[in-house]
């Protein structure tokens, strides 16, 4: 198979972000490595996370970077996800969504994570698509504590769900695009789409901050990229980092 200049095809390797990490001198803007057996994936917060097989497993090098737009990256990550997904499947309207930081899901399940690092002015996004995934056969298997109820895969949409080199390339598109508009106009120019994605807005939710546990009701995604929380008292707290411990959906995705 010819590949295109800028795919970088590993047979296996541990992390492709770490790989790309470590190969950043050599890899330049659009560039993405790829693996089909990704044996030790790193999570957010530095959780380690395990890539079964059927998991479209890819980082993407962006450059330049400033400072403060990699924490938006995840969110347009995430963006670029659902576009490339829904250019390729045949989708009912918002059946994908963003749950902030770093989440897209499917019906309200998972079905893709991102993992954005940098070493300025150039950044790895890592993401993990569940293209393909036997999930009632690797959750019997006990190596992840999840259930069915957590996590999806496209398989479920279609019996043949999108080939990888179509899905790598419609995520580079994307994301380059994504790159774009956040050099010229901050997250700004994503927000409309992001707020229409957010899963969370209008949520009653707990989050795991630095200070402890915070419960509130989502109140959207502000130009900054954090997640809005309205308190009990109508007061709002705007969370650069945290994890979403708990939230109950606003919507039946079966109905």
């Amino acid at each position: 198979m010819s590949l295109p200049p800028w795919l970088h095809w590993l047979d296996e390797c541990p992390s492709t972000n770490t790989w790309a990490l470590q190969s950043l001198d050599r890899l330049a803007q659009g560039d993405v490595v790829f693996t089909p057996r990704q044996t030790a994936g790193r999570g957010q917060q530095g959780r380690s996370w395990y890539a079964p097989p059927g998991v479209l497993t890819a980082s993407f090098v962006l450059q330049p970077l400033a400072p403060q737009e990699l924490p938006w990256l995840s969110l347009a990550a995430g963006l670029a996800v659902i576009h490339a997904v829904e250019d390729l499947l045949p989708l009912p309207a918002l059946a994908l969504g963003i749950k902030w930081p770093n989440d897209v899901l499917l019906w309200g399940r998972k079905v893709a994570g991102v993992l954005c690092e940098a070493r300025l002015p150039k950044a790895v996004v890592g993401v993990g698509l569940n293209r393909q995934v036997d999930w009632p056969r690797v959750l019997a298997g006990g190596t992840m504590d999840l259930s069915p109820t957590q996590v999806a895969s496209l398989s479920e949409v279609s019996d043949t769900p999108p080939e990888v080199m179509l899905l790598l390339t419609q995520l580079r598109n994307y994301l380059l695009q994504a790159h774009g508009v956040i050099r010229r106009q901050g997250l700004t120019g994503l927000l409309p789409q992001l707020c229409q994605r957010d899963v969370l807005s209008g949520c009653p939710l707990v989050v795991h901050t630095s200070d402890g546990m915070l419960s509130g009701v989502g109140a959207g995604i502000d130009i900054w990229g954090r997640l809005q929380v309205q308190r009990a008292d109508g007061t709002v707290q705007a969370l650069a980092v945290g994890r979403v411990v708990r939230w109950e959906p606003s919507r039946r995705w079966d109905e």
